[in-house]
């Protein structure tokens, strides 16, 4: 490796160029299709926890190396709103990129909503198949530590991220959850000859930061840009129509009124 093992674009490309040669990298949509050519696999998993940007910014680099992943998105986040106009056009360039789309869920959202397990899940994997223009058939259950919501798929899931194959059984299961990696950088598991399953959270490439606290400071400090961009686009737009107000206060009673 050149670049130091830390979290990282540049370490992450070292990583993904090294895994392209040892292994078959690709999603869970494709896990079962992909031509191996007697080599082994990476499932590259990506649980988008705190926002949009960072995935695309990961997604763009993954395209670059002919790698495809699959990002679980939440449809119910504090932190971003996947199905808001801007947030489907990201979940679109996701696609466009050749990733799959599945569903990040919260169990804790559909007890709150009063629906039983089943319900939320085919609700969600509607709505995310309807914003994606593709059919959702993957999900993983956030924070999956702290949940204890018993699994009963609708039909449509084909593939759950947490089924006991895809956590050391036929796959090697490593996480960068929290920021940190319990049995190594995924760089020190690349010569091994066994099926792996990888999760990156974008969050800790992207973002510059000594640590997890950093770099979700970092994220903080992007998200209150991005919402003060956004007032005062709308302060802009308020000003533009204030200026014309008469004009427009015609217009919409001709349009309306004057009938």
């Amino acid at each position: 490796m050149k670049s130091l093992c830390q979290f990282s674009l540049e370490h992450y490309r070292e990583i993904l160029e090294i895994a392209s040669q040892n292994f078959i990298v690709t999603n869970f949509a494709n896990h079962t299709t992909v031509p191996r050519h007697d080599k082994t696999l990476i499932i590259l998993r990506h649980d988008l926890d705190s926002g949009m940007a960072p995935a695309l910014e990961m997604a763009t680099l993954e395209h670059a190396l002919g790698i495809r992943a699959t990002y679980f998105v939440q449809l119910h986040s504090d932190f971003y709103d996947a199905v808001s106009l801007a947030g489907s056009r990201d979940l679109r360039r996701l696609v466009e990129l050749g990733h799959e789309i599945g569903l990040h869920y919260d169990p804790t959202y559909y007890e709150a909503m009063g629906w039983d397990f089943r319900t939320g899940i085919a609700r969600d994997l509607e709505l995310l198949s309807a914003v994606t223009g593709g059919e959702a058939i993957s999900v993983s259950r956030h924070l999956p530590l702290l949940s204890h919501q018993k699994v009963d798929y609708p039909p449509q899931v084909r593939h759950d991220a947490y089924d006991p194959k895809f956590i050391n059984g036929q796959f090697k299961y490593l996480s960068d959850s929290n920021g940190i990696f319990r049995e190594g950088c995924f760089c020190q598991h690349l010569y091994n000859q066994r099926n792996y399953c990888f999760l990156a959270h974008p969050i800790w490439w992207v973002n510059a930061g000594h640590d997890w606290r950093e770099k979700l400071q970092q994220q903080m400090l992007k998200d209150c840009e991005a919402v003060t961009a956004r007032i005062q686009d709308k302060i802009e737009q308020y000003e533009k129509i204030l200026a014309k107000r008469t004009d427009y206060d015609r217009a919409f009673q001709k349009q309306f009124i004057a009938r």
